[in-house]
């Protein structure tokens, strides 16, 4: 049978779903925020996190003037490590935020 691949994002409350396993009872992880060392976060999907880890993230987007220019970074570096990879480009979803005003003071 050629049917694609389990879509976990479009799959919650999914009733049919829900019978091979998937479940929509989402996980969470608290950290206390340090202004003195916690400069940004990246939140992404599988689509850059499976061939980007979180050192290289970092290093891509440091040089970056801002957190729109760091996406279109880390999403050029995720698709063309899908290609050289896969031949295929998985979706991804990135979402940068620079924390308390870092990088605001250099412009």
């Amino acid at each position: 049978m050629d049917v694609p691949g389990l879509a976990m994002s479009r799959s919650l409350g999914d009733a049919v779903a829900h019978t091979a396993g998937v479940i929509s009872d989402p996980e969470f992880t608290e950290k206390e925020l340090d202004p003195s060392s916690d400069r940004v976060i990246v939140v992404a999907t599988d689509g850059l996190w499976e061939f980007v880890d979180n050192d290289e993230t970092i290093e891509l987007l440091f040089p970056t003037p801002g957190p729109a220019e760091a996406v279109d970074c880390l999403v050029k570096e995720a698709n063309a490590r899908w290609m050289q990879e896969e031949q295929v480009i998985d979706d991804t979803t990135i979402i940068v935020a620079h924390l308390f005003d870092y990088k605001a003071s250099e412009e």
